[in-house]
């Protein structure tokens, strides 16, 4: 077969879904999409986005000082989480976890959770759509790139297998445009729907087995793209997804967020060659009935995200030590200020959450102060540290992709703040520079 242009064909194709498999969309032929020279040896990498705006200042809360009597006084009067409640971090004072948050303070207190200070876009925006955006595609502009920040960290791998089998998955019901343009990314809201739909039950088998015969020795992209759907079928089909025992006896909470995070790690330990899961999941723009203490509907998201992300690192940490990475982050924080209704607005900056083995616990960052001169536009917690930062130690680190202005297009000023250990590389900054080339593929 023709060789083909890796690039010139992810431009012209964009996500490739496949009729007759129910909920899913998934590419084709890994081999002609990932270059480089394979090996292994990198995390598997979690990023966990928290749709709607986590407010930061109540999971996070002051618990000392100048900043615990701007919160509790003047900023959140009615709002805020007393010192007496919130749940103390080791080695500080400053801060503490929210009271429903014991899981996430437990990992910290254990050294496997660093707390990152103030992140944000370089440029504050607090549009959902917009901010939301702008993570996801790597790149806060006007002009559109075509492609996710995950599409190109993928097409920029010198070191993903070309013969993955499910190098990324979003296990959720939607699509992300941090995958957008990859025709390799796997969306899949319920392994057990992960099958022909079309035609009666009986003869769901009989179909599969005769397509597979029909599309073993693909002659064309199209039985290229059926070859590799039916294959990942078969697999995702074997897998025994009601007896999965998670290791360390981790018990995932009830509800989406825990089936979403047990789908991720039982498919990360059937050995299929997943490097990236983007684990989308929402409910976090509290305007009203936020709530405080361990009652509202921010308790119930933070216990139910605290739970979820406690059981997934009990369970990859029982057979996979130190190769895994979880990422949190949502696209801004809230206001500083409590509103009218007891609750908050969209705001600024918020903390990150790096979660593994090779995490170096604590808090890292600077937090700029709540006083009303430290404010940003006299109401948000003001960003000290540009998200990419943080993101990009992880890529390098544990991941091992150096290009990241073509990863980031824009961004020229990588500084790392020790969240992770591992090898540092010298960042690639062009945003023009071909790393598929480099690698070899023409």
């Amino acid at each position: 077969m023709k060789k083909i242009n890796r690039r010139n064909f992810l431009k012209g194709s964009g996500l490739v879904g496949v009729a007759g498999l129910g909920g899913m969309q998934l590419g084709f032929a890994n081999q002609l999409l990932k270059g480089g020279s394979g090996g292994n040896g990198r995390d598997l990498l979690i990023y966990v986005f928290l749709n709607g705006g986590m407010d930061g200042l109540n999971m996070v809360p002051p618990r000392s000082g100048s900043d615990y009597t701007e919160y509790s006084t003047v900023l959140r009067p009615n709002l805020h989480i007393p010192s007496s409640m919130s749940l103390p971090l080791n080695g500080q004072t400053a801060f503490g976890m929210h009271p429903s948050a014991s899981g996430l303070a437990n990992l910290f207190n254990n050294n496997k959770m660093a707390i990152v200070h103030a992140t944000g876009l370089v440029e504050a925006n607090r549009s959902h759509f917009e901010a939301t955006r702008f993570l996801e595609l790597g790149y806060q502009g006007s002009n559109s790139l075509g492609t996710g920040w995950l599409t190109r960290y993928f097409n920029s791998s010198l070191y993903t297998p070309d013969d993955a089998v499910m190098p990324s998955i979003v296990p959720s019901y939607n699509n992300t445009d941090a995958v957008l343009g990859d025709p390799t990314a796997l969306v899949m809201s319920n392994p057990g729907d992960f099958a022909l739909s079309d035609g009666h039950w009986t003869w769901g088998n009989t179909m599969q087995d005769i397509l597979e015969e029909i599309s073993e020795t693909p002659q064309s992209l199209e039985q290229l793209i059926n070859h590799q759907v039916l294959k990942a079928s078969d697999i995702i089909q074997a897998i025994d997804w009601e007896n999965y025992a998670p290791g360390n006896n981790a018990s995932y909470p009830e509800g989406f967020l825990g089936q979403q995070l047990r789908t991720v790690a039982q498919l990360y330990k059937s050995d299929v060659d997943l490097e990236v899961a983007y684990v989308p999941t929402g409910g976090w723009d509290t305007h009203v009935g936020q709530g405080t203490g361990t009652e509202g509907q921010f308790a119930d998201l933070t216990t139910e995200l605290s739970a979820g992300l406690y059981a997934l690192y009990q369970d990859l940490t029982a057979s996979h030590n130190g190769r895994f990475t979880i990422i949190v982050q949502s696209e801004f924080g809230r206001r500083a200020y409590e509103n009218s209704d007891n609750s908050t607005d969209h705001g600024y900056a918020n903390p990150m959450f790096i979660i593994g083995d090779e995490v170096n616990g604590g808090f890292h960052g600077q937090f700029p102060g709540l006083a009303p001169n430290q404010l940003f536009e006299d109401g948000d917690v003001d960003a000290t540290v540009d998200y990419r930062d943080v993101v990009s130690e992880i890529l390098i680190k544990r991941q091992r992709n150096r290009f990241l202005g073509y990863i980031f297009p824009g961004y020229t000023d990588y500084t790392p703040l020790g969240v992770v250990n591992g090898t540092e590389l010298s960042p690639v900054y062009e945003q023009d520079y071909d790393p598929l080339f480099a690698s070899g593929f023409e």
